[in-house]
């Protein structure tokens, strides 16, 4: 069973001493990085003691971060991520032993490598919290994913509590790891996002936006992020007059895809810029200047941050392909939902990139993206909608719920388990 968070059985935390561990680096920022950094921000706000167990880390963003792994770079679930090859168990004692911990919160899918032997080395009254992230893409990552979680069958036993960052990732713990988890969304700092928003001006908005309607795409040029959809689209609204005039369109990031995407996108009359890697300052700027941010994503999505932080960020309309975890952060907003069906079969299969062309899937994003520049009732309701999802995933508002959480996982200590 799913246990969603309620507000009937929050309570306040003392002040306690919290390290996040995580296999991966903090050299990068993606999903969960960006999960432990912003919740743990917001927690070390409020007077909590917060550091970070990690894999390999030579640039933290955030301080009190321990690197106690050498890591290498893997492919796995559509994504590239970095697992640890060796922890030495005497730094990880002697971490656990200077930080004096009240709780852990174990990021999870977990390597043995490296969190499996926190877990196993932490003090018998440390409270330990493991929080899914993951969606799989298909049924070889599902499969990986049980082997895992049967390889830490022993150290999960030393676990208080789960909490899974969204439906999909709770369906996902309970079939992998056997273990039933309370949904806390991922959180999203709100304020922070408008501050950079702000401090970038009206100026650099104004330069990303430029003359006409703003199509914005913000990802990694991989076949599951789906920049290649919209270029299709933008083909199937080229070739039936749909857009219009003066539209143009921004795709910011990297990845082995990039190239075939520019070739892609040189056949197109639209114009359409790729700005390479897009910094965090400049992100809130580009986001802000959207008339439409789209972010077709075929799957292996637990969750929909990007989403949120163009919302937060000022995009006029975000428009999401139909994935699980997309259309779990959207609470089910049919109106800006697309179907992304073909491609998602796609990739089950392994391919390395999208199957081409799809007619229907095509029409209906080209249509989407015409509706919301062209519909001002209908994108003025869909914007009214989403502003309201802020609230709700804010950081403050996250924090409670993962506060409560961790004061259970400590009370569950203290009674002995």
């Amino acid at each position: 069973m799913v246990a969603f968070y309620s507000s009937r059985n929050q309570g306040r935390l003392r002040q306690v001493r919290i390290a996040f561990v995580f296999d991966d680096t903090l050299d990068v920022l993606d999903g969960v990085q960006h999960h432990i950094i912003t919740l743990g921000r917001e927690v070390a706000r409020r007077g909590h003691h917060v550091e970070y167990l990690v894999g390999q880390t030579e640039h933290s963003p955030v301080p009190d971060a321990h690197s106690l792994a050498r890591n290498m770079m893997v492919s796995f679930n559509g994504n590239r991520m970095r697992i640890p090859i060796s922890a030495n168990r005497a730094d990880i004692r002697r971490v656990l032993r200077d930080g004096n911990y009240d709780v852990l919160d174990v990021q999870a899918p977990y390597s043995p490598l490296l969190s499996g032997k926190v877990l196993a080395a932490a003090a018998p009254s440390v409270g330990v919290v493991a929080t899914y992230h993951i969606a799989p893409t298909g049924r070889l990552a599902y499969s990986g994913g049980k082997l895992l979680g049967a390889i830490n069958r022993r150290s999960h036993r030393r676990v208080d509590e789960v909490v899974a960052v969204s439906p999909v990732a709770a369906v996902y713990a309970r079939g992998t790891a056997h273990v039933s988890s309370t949904v806390i969304a991922n959180p999203v700092d709100v304020d922070r996002l408008v501050r950079s928003r702000e401090a970038a001006g009206a100026e650099r908005i104004a330069q990303f936006h430029g003359n006409g309607p703003h199509v914005v795409f913000v990802g990694r040029f991989v076949a599951r992020k789906g920049a290649g959809i919209l270029l299709d689209a933008l083909r199937w609204g080229e070739q039936h007059d749909a857009f219009p005039a003066g539209m143009h369109v921004t795709l910011a990031g990297k990845g082995p895809l990039l190239a075939r995407c520019q070739a892609q996108a040189a056949t197109l009359r639209t114009p359409v810029e790729f700005t390479g890697f897009i910094t965090e300052a400049d992100k809130p700027a580009l986001l802000a200047s959207a008339d439409v941010a789209v972010f077709p994503s075929t799957g292996g999505e637990s969750f929909g941050i990007v989403l949120l932080e163009a919302i937060a960020a000022g995009s006029r309309v975000v428009l999401a392909g139909d994935n699980p975890g997309y259309r779990s952060t959207l609470l089910d907003d049919d109106d800006a939902l697309f179907p992304v069906g073909r491609a998602n079969r796609a990739n089950r299969s392994g391919n390395a990139d999208h199957m081409g062309p799809d007619t229907g899937r095509d029409a209906a994003l080209a249509r989407r993206i015409t509706r919301a520049l062209a519909d001002e009732p209908w994108a003025e309701a869909i914007h009214a909608r989403q502003s309201a999802l802020l609230g709700r995933y804010d950081v403050k508002t996250v924090a409670n719920q993962v506060e409560a959480v961790y004061m259970k996982a400590i009370a569950d200590r203290r009674r002995g388990g």
